[in-house]
């Protein structure tokens, strides 16, 4: 079995891998890739209620998974997804530590981290508030949230996510290259919230596309073409 075709999370390793084994120690040498995927803001449980009424159930569609196809199109690289808690009614604080426990089993340089959507805002609230205790060689912001500007009606109450849109600048020397990714088609996330973001944050780049709607698409070759530059 080779490392990439390993997708559990690290956590759950702990239980189940001897961690002096050769693998662990082939696997610690890769580089990292962490992505921090976007879910929902709901209010409460009536509200969730409310809104699975709209969802639809197709028990026979495939869907490829974002972390999947970067480690199929990555394989130089370990790809990390951590399953963040209470993902449909989604707080910062749960979610701030539920990512610390991941830091232990991170690589002290070359890591790259991915945010998508409330991901990518989650990113940009912890590196603006916190020092991160890793040398980041790469940060990318999906389809990143500044405030509840544009978002969609039930998506406009952010709770303990808001952050101070001044902090932002605190980002510009955490990260050694930092691209945000927006599209003026993006149905969720208005493309001014990545503009204003970038603005922010200096020596940043801003990669804006047309029709890419929310980045819901597994496939992001221009993503993919990034991380291998160095």
């Amino acid at each position: 079995m080779k490392c990439q075709d390993i997708f559990l999370p690290l956590i759950y390793w702990e239980e189940i891998v001897d961690w002096n084994s050769e693998f662990l120690s082939f696997f610690y040498k890769m580089r990292q890739i962490v992505f921090i995927h976007g879910w929902n803001l709901i209010k409460d449980n009536d509200e969730l209620l409310k809104v699975m009424q709209t969802w639809e159930v197709n028990p026979f569609e495939e869907k490829k998974r974002r972390r999947l196809v970067l480690q199929e199109r990555l394989p130089e690289f370990v790809v990390i997804k951590p399953e963040m808690p209470n993902k449909d009614m989604a707080r910062y604080s749960t979610w701030k530590l539920w990512f610390e426990k991941y830091l232990q089993f991170l690589d002290d340089e070359e890591l790259i981290l991915i945010g998508h959507s409330l991901g990518a805002m989650f990113l940009v609230k912890y590196f603006a508030e916190n020092q991160f205790p890793k040398k980041v060689a790469q940060l990318h912001l999906v389809a990143p949230v500044l405030d509840a500007d544009g978002l969609p009606e039930g998506d406009n109450y952010l709770w303990d996510f808001a952050y101070d849109f001044a902090a932002v600048k605190n980002i510009s020397w955490k990260a050694e290259k930092i691209v945000i990714w927006s599209s003026k088609d993006d149905p969720t996330v208005p493309y001014q919230h990545s503009v204003r973001i970038q603005s922010q944050i200096a020596g940043s780049q801003l990669r804006m596309f047309e029709d890419r709607g929310h980045f819901n698409q597994a496939e992001f070759p221009e993503l993919i073409e990034e991380i291998k530059k160095k």
